[in-house]
């Protein structure tokens, strides 16, 4: 299948007119990152799919005309930590009906009176599930954290979202060690049990994330 998202040289369509790869990716990166630290502007009531919408389109609507909208065509993408494989993301036709389902799953979850390493732990499967979903044909992981850090807020465990955007990329030390990034860590969180899913790495994250926020609240309040 043609992707129409892209133009000839697989960097994708975009309303900069930008054609080269590493150009986008910074400029969008600068964007988004802007968006990302005023997502607090969004009025969202409800958890659903329309809210997912909402917030991708906030994030990507000054880069691309199809910020908001689910993707059209399948999806596949290397990932460093699955050797050169894809993650199975949903069917493009399928997108609606896996995202309310994992979206129900998630509503239904009752947060108070959990540990925070129990709240990690559950909260990281479980975005890692909707994750999974991949509902949009880019921009997936910003939309997800920043739909995460709002429903968290609305359900008494709000976490620091910097603890997120300085681990966005990957990075090497200087000896040569790969430091995974936040998407990485989604893509080990959302493998089938058979496939033996790695949790504990993006919940480490999530729990850092709400003890900073904890942190920071408490020395604001000194």
């Amino acid at each position: 299948m043609n992707d129409p998202y892209v133009y000839d040289n697989g960097v994708l369509k975009n309303k900069l007119n930008i054609h080269d790869y590493h150009e986008l990716n910074r400029a969008e990166a600068d964007i988004g990152f802007i968006k990302l630290l005023n997502i607090d502007s969004l009025k969202i009531d409800n958890f659903d799919e329309e809210s997912l919408k909402m917030i991708h389109e906030h994030i990507f609507e000054d880069i691309f005309e199809w910020a908001g909208k689910f993707r059209i065509m399948p999806l596949f993408k290397e990932e460093l930590v699955l050797p050169g494989c894809s993650v199975y993301y949903s069917d493009y036709r399928e997108i609606q009906k896996d995202l309310n389902e994992r979206l129900n799953k998630i509503n239904s979850i009752v947060w108070q009176n959990l540990e925070v390493s129990e709240i990690a732990y559950r909260f990281a499967r479980e975005l890692a599930l909707i994750w999974r979903v991949h509902p949009f044909r880019d921009g997936n992981t910003r939309t997800i954290l920043s739909f995460a850090y709002l429903y968290a807020k609305e359900h008494g465990f709000p976490f620091d979202m910097e603890t997120f955007t300085r681990e966005l990329s990957r990075k090497e030390t200087e000896d040569g060690k790969i430091i995974h990034s936040v998407r990485d860590k989604f893509v080990l969180a959302c493998l089938d049990e058979k496939d033996y899913p790695e949790v504990e790495y993006l919940a480490n994250v999530f729990e850092r994330a709400i003890a900073n926020y904890n942190e920071n609240k408490n020395v604001k309040g000194k």
